[in-house]
């Protein structure tokens, strides 16, 4: 069992994933790493345009992903912000190679918690679908 299963059901979720044969096993902590370590600089500037709107909404604002992991094992990694408005969860998933072939995948999941945390996902929610795919194809491609 995933550990993001344990977060379900929820009142978002999304998910992508790709098979790939890399030239070496990858790990949770290689996609970590490629998606939120080193963003290009547009994303940071999206970072930096979301936490200015959302300060006035009293939603947390900035700091890294790295301090926001809360679980991990050989699989799967989940970074989790728990807010007055939402609560999010992100897994970045790694499976074990099999036949030189592993499965890689990036699932968020969103439980609101007052209507000011559903207005902000509406808000960003396009972004979000967006950056993630980007991000997470970006590594797929810088690791294979």
């Amino acid at each position: 069992m995933k550990l993001i299963e344990k977060y379900l059901p929820a009142d978002y979720s999304d998910s992508v994933s790709k098979r790939i044969q890399p030239t070496e096993p990858l790990s949770p902590d290689h996609i970590f790493e490629e998606m939120f370590c080193d963003f290009p600089k547009p994303v940071e500037w999206l970072f930096k345009f979301r936490d200015m709107i959302v300060k006035p909404l009293g939603l947390q604002r900035g700091g890294g992903f790295r301090n926001l992991i809360s679980e991990r094992n050989n699989e799967e990694i989940i970074i989790c912000k728990n807010d007055k408005h939402l609560c999010f969860w992100v897994s970045i998933y790694c499976s074990l190679p099999e036949e030189g072939c592993q499965e890689a995948a990036v699932t968020t999941v969103v439980k609101f918690n007052n209507f000011i945390g559903r207005i902000y996902f509406i808000g960003i929610w396009v972004f979000h679908k967006l950056l993630v795919k980007s991000l997470f194809r970006k590594a797929i491609k810088q690791l294979k």
